[in-house]
């Protein structure tokens, strides 16, 4: 049965797929057995399947992968978290292509820091006085300022004037979550160099660690505004196989695994 059933999904399959290379790609990794064995999804951000599932999260096995794409120099652009294996696996297979860091990544970092600082002026003593109003306003914090209520501004001016430096931090975050809404890559590089200096001027060491993971993925960060393209596709993909994989209860065969990923690609 599992025979038939692998020979009905590999022919569909066949019909389904394409040698033309995608001019969008990308790459992030999931997680096979929690924590302890990954894999990387490879997709086509264009025509939004999945090319290809390989082991690991490293350089080589991509790199393998990569190499066998028919026009590697098709490719415009490839979607990625901050993973330098992957940036290099690029960098060596597709020359031509730019690498952009998925959005969504940096404003994770950008909120982690946020709430770094709140957990910094909370203190170890949460349940008393103000450190009870910073823990009970976290997820307040890292919403969009167009999303909160008339309630929940209130609660936050009133915490900012408790907490000056969560202030600052949160009006770090929203420029941010601003300053991708930038209409080209020229004004958005000028100004994620302000943005840097205010982090630099400012008093939260908690977004001054940010400025070496700035710094060394510049470029990649900017070339958001030549291509928009995210991993928003690739995420969702990834928590459809999270699903595949507690309806099974797991799988011992991992090529198995592997073509029952590849199979949602199949329609009708």
């Amino acid at each position: 049965m599992r025979r038939c059933v692998a020979d009905e999904i590999g022919q569909r399959l066949a019909v389904t797929e394409s040698s033309k290379t995608p001019e969008l790609i990308g790459l992030d990794e999931f997680s096979v057995r929690k924590g302890r064995l990954f894999h990387t999804a490879i997709c086509n951000l264009t025509d939004r399947t999945v090319m290809g599932v390989v082991e690991g999260q490293g350089k080589q096995k991509v790199e393998e992968y990569l190499d066998k794409l028919a026009h590697p120099d098709a490719v415009k652009a490839v979607a990625m978290d901050m993973h330098d294996p992957f940036r290099q696996a690029v960098q060596m297979c597709l020359p031509r292509a730019k690498v952009v860091v998925d959005k969504f990544h940096l404003i994770q970092h950008v909120n982690d820091a946020l709430d770094k600082v709140r957990s910094r002026l909370q203190g170890g003593r949460w349940k008393e006085g103000k450190s009870r109003e910073l823990f009970k306003r976290r997820y307040t914090l890292l919403k969009g300022i167009e999303n909160l209520t008339d309630r929940e501004r209130l609660n936050l001016t009133e915490l900012f004037s408790m907490h000056p430096e969560l202030r600052e931090a949160w009006c770090l975050k929203e420029s941010f979550r601003q300053w991708y809404k930038t209409v080209t890559r020229s004004e958005a590089e000028i100004k994620l160099g302000a943005l840097e200096k205010t982090i630099m001027t400012g008093t939260l060491p908690e977004f001054k660690h940010l400025l070496p993971t700035l710094r060394k993925w510049r470029q990649e960060i900017l070339n958001y505004f030549d291509y928009r393209i995210t991993n928003g596709f690739a995420e969702g993909k990834n928590n459809r196989i999270k699903t595949i994989k507690r309806m099974a209860y797991g799988y011992r065969n991992l090529d198995n695994f592997r073509l029952r990923i590849l199979a949602t690609n199949i329609k009708g």
